[in-house]
């Protein structure tokens, strides 16, 4: 497999699928291997810099910033459920896109739903509590994975079933329960500060950005 100046330089939509393959297999830290894995699976030599330099430039950059699509909203909320917070294995279902920017669009877009939903209702008609205890009740989650292109009047007019209502009191009551006790589990309803539960999880902490958060 000879590298001519030409080919060097166009990288076809199956060259960038591959690479994104590999570059996501091994993380993006073994260029040697990534790139002998890409040359054998598009039969054309890619040196390490090449895979490198076009990874690092343009599809991990794009992936990650590239508009979710509701299939994939709904994909992450599955895997999620399925494996909880676990964001380096769920990643492996969204190639190209880091562990980090999966975890911000989760809980950025639950966040926005929250407070969308939230906006001119009653106390006990609004959504509030633990994030991943109230993810669980199937209406909520429903609402919670809305896509952003939802209008206004979408949120405004659902309203929670008493099913639902009386489920997040109880929630809230053993939230308030349990803060009594761990001043670090306290809500601050007011403000959706809703908190992750990370006890069943073994990765460490990823920062979330704030401004991510609120848009």
């Amino acid at each position: 497999m000879e590298v001519s100046q030409r080919y060097r330089k166009i990288w076809k939509v199956e060259d960038d699928n591959a690479l994104t393959e590999s570059a996501n297999k091994y993380n993006g830290k073994n260029w040697e291997k990534i790139a002998d894995e890409v040359s054998q699976k598009i039969n054309k030599k890619r040196t390490a810099k090449q895979c490198r330099e076009r990874w690092n430039n343009f599809l991990k950059c794009n992936a990650n910033h590239k508009e979710w699509t509701e299939s994939q909203i709904k994909l992450i909320f599955e895997v999620q459920s399925s494996i909880g917070n676990k964001w380096s294995k769920i990643s492996a279902f969204f190639p190209g896109k880091s562990k980090s920017s999966i975890k911000n669009f989760y809980y950025s877009t639950i966040r926005r739903n929250i407070r969308r939903f939230n906006n001119g209702k009653i106390d006990e008609e609004q959504i509030k509590g633990p994030i991943d205890e109230v993810i669980k009740i199937p209406e909520i989650r429903e609402i919670l994975l809305s896509h952003k292109s939802y209008p206004k009047s979408f949120f405004k007019q659902r309203k929670l079933s008493r099913d639902s209502i009386e489920k997040i009191r109880r929630l809230n009551g053993l939230t308030l329960t349990t803060s009594i006790n761990d001043d670090e589990h306290s809500l601050e309803f007011g403000s959706f500060e809703l908190y992750e539960m990370n006890e069943f999880s073994n990765e460490p902490e990823i920062y979330i950005d704030q401004t991510i958060l609120w848009d």
